[in-house]
């Protein structure tokens, strides 16, 4: 169940949906929101991958904490599913926008978790996932507070249920690609492992590979 559920926050879902509120937005003449709401969104991205090709490429992490780079799913889900919630809610249910927020924040809370079942990260980068995905979502939210009529919000929601059908399921290459550029930039011919980073750890190695 975690393996099918964690795909939610995939890049193949949540990169799609996070497109289609900014080209809502600006179908809605909110281009600065919409301009607010990628830079935001690309900019936490920007963190997530920055971790992870740091450690890809030349081992920076943290073995005591167990972190090898934000968990990606985590920040994606936490990011985006509380602005849709969010906007949806700002056309039907106004004054329950916070409700709106919470309970995407408790869908990315759940992916987060998901991804410590699936044993693909470590508690400490689901936290800073989380964490870089509530920055986002609580900041454009707080940045975003106007009136959508009931006909815009489904011409949000429509297109998102295409995405989530269309694309739930799917993988994008995101960190294959991490990887590659990593070690184009370090010049390493293997990527780092979380083993590497606890062998290091028990050895007194500096975590610097030739």
């Amino acid at each position: 169940m975690w393996n099918r559920f964690t795909n939610l926050g995939d890049l193949a879902v949540m990169l799609p949906l996070a497109a289609t509120i900014a080209v809502w937005l600006a179908a809605q003449k909110q281009f600065s929101s919409s301009l607010r709401w990628l830079l935001a969104f690309g900019s936490a991205g920007l963190l997530v991958a920055i971790s992870k090709i740091a450690f890809i490429g030349w081992g920076i992490g943290s073995s005591d904490f167990d972190f090898t780079g934000i968990s990606g799913h985590t920040m994606l889900a936490t990011a985006t599913l509380p602005v849709l919630l969010y906007l949806l809610s700002r056309a039907w249910l106004p004054r329950h926008s916070t409700l709106a927020l919470a309970t995407g924040w408790l869908g990315g809370a759940a992916i987060g978790y998901s991804r410590l079942e699936v044993h693909a990260h470590s508690l400490s980068e689901v936290v800073l996932g989380f964490a870089c995905g509530l920055l986002v979502s609580s900041w454009f939210a707080s940045k975003t507070a106007e009136r959508y009529s009931s006909k815009a919000a489904v011409c949000l929601l429509i297109p998102a249920l295409v995405v989530f059908n269309l694309q739930f399921g799917n993988k994008a290459p995101g960190q294959d690609i991490i990887t590659r550029l990593a070690l184009a930039i370090s010049q390493h011919e293997k990527p780092y492992s979380r083993t590497d980073l606890h062998a290091e750890s028990m050895t007194g190695q500096n975590g610097r590979r030739p």
